[in-house]
Order: structure tokens, then sequence, then C-alpha cells
């Protein structure tokens, strides 16, 4: 009787373990990880970033909810002093201050410990993103 049911179990295992892997292979998320040289800073945007600003940093007006304005083409993503750029990431933008369509929620803050190369990501958000 155990044997039935261990060759059941291992018939199940590898069915679900068949099944998950082509999942895996699919790559069902844009926001996964990318690997190569120099592709941390992307990885940091796709994970911090791309939730509410898109996967390319397109915004979210053709989705529900509308959670992030686009950054990609954003005046002031591409014109701003990095500084404010930083500003923004640091504390977050809520209240008066927000410049955007009421329809997209306050943006949280990120602290050093959630983006730790804030620098890099504004020199990302302000050239690769961009193209």
């Amino acid at each position: 009787m155990k044997a039935k049911q261990m060759v059941l179990a291992l018939g199940m295992f590898g069915v679900l373990g068949a099944s998950a892997w082509n999942v895996a292979a699919t790559e069902p998320y844009p926001t996964s990880p990318v690997v190569g040289e120099h592709e941390n800073i992307r990885n940091v945007f796709r994970l911090r970033c791309s939730t509410c600003h898109g996967a390319d940093g397109e915004g979210t007006d053709h989705n529900y909810p509308q959670t992030g304005p686009a950054l990609k083409g954003n005046p002031f993503v591409q014109h701003a002093p990095p500084a404010a750029i930083i500003a923004v990431i640091r504390k977050g933008r809520t209240g008066p201050q927000r410049l955007y369509h009421e329809s997209y929620p306050n943006m949280p803050s990120f602290g050093a410990e959630i983006v730790p190369d804030v620098d890099a990501l504004v020199h990302f958000l302000q050239t690769d993103l961009q193209k």
C-alpha cells in the first residue's frame, strides 16, 4: 500500500514540477529581474517603481486603478535637477505639492534601505528610461 502511495506521490510531484517549470520558463511578469552587466539599477526600477509607473515607465493611464504617471517623456523627470527628483523619491509626494492628476494616489517615500543608490536611479530615469 505504501509503495502505491509513494509512486502516486512521485507521479504528482513530476506533473506539478513540470508545470511549474513551464510557467517559470515563460517569464509571465515584465517586471522580473534582467541580467547582464550594469543592469542592477534597472532591476531596482522594476522592483520599486514599475508597479505604479509601468514596466517601461509608461505610466498606468491605460489601467485601472491608475497608480502612477508616466516617467518616460515626463518633463519633470527629463528636466528637473537630480536633487528635486531625489527629494520626491526620498520624501514621497502627498497633499498640495502633488503635480499630477487627482486620480493618482500619493507616492510613498523610499528611504536608503529601499533604494540605496538613488543617484544611479535618477541617472537611469533621466537617460536610459527615456530612450
